[in-house]
């Protein structure tokens, strides 16, 4: 293996554009590019990665739906530059008799492993249609201020159900 290169083995296909999701079983999101690279070269042996493919936020709903496994790799020191990810934005709903109107997957514990809470679906009715903002994809930080970084699937439910009237998500898109 070469210093400061990355030794893939020939069963992980990895492409440009893939999101990593955890190192070695600790998940990053929150954490920025830095951190992450300090995680990889602080990191030994062989690192079990749990990667979605490709950065495109609309498809990675679907990613984790499938997503059934994490590919391993072992790393060395390697440190570029890329530009930082996509920065986080709120939306104001109101919420309706029609609820909020969109579906969410993803969560602490899930049968993919430890992911952050996406937005699956954006039903044709509801607060989140009339709005037209919030996508298929889109990864839900907060609701109202309460976070849902390392909540379960059902955590993130019921924090979304118990929700009235003025409904603010913080979002990556």
């Amino acid at each position: 293996m070469q210093a400061g290169r990355f030794c893939w083995p020939e069963v992980l296909s990895v492409q440009v554009g893939d999101r990593i999701v955890s190192v070695g079983g600790q998940p990053v999101d929150g954490l920025t590019h830095s951190e992450v690279v300090a995680m990889l070269k602080n990191s030994y042996g062989n690192i079990s990665l749990q990667v979605v493919a490709d950065t495109n936020i609309s498809a990675i709903a679907s990613q984790v739906e499938s997503l059934t496994s994490s590919s391993s790799l072992t790393a060395s020191t390697d440190t570029h530059t890329e530009s930082e990810g996509p920065r986080p934005r709120s939306i104001t709903l109101e919420k309706g008799c029609e609820g909020l109107g969109f579906s969410i997957v993803g969560g602490f514990g899930s049968p993919h492993g430890d992911l952050p809470i996406y937005v699956k679906t954006v039903f044709s009715k509801g607060a989140a249609a009339v709005d037209g903002r919030l996508k298929r994809g889109d990864q839900i930080l907060s609701v109202n201020g309460e976070s849902l970084q390392a909540v379960t699937h059902e955590q993130a439910v019921t924090i979304l159900k118990k929700q009235r009237g003025t409904v603010t998500l913080d979002v990556l898109s």
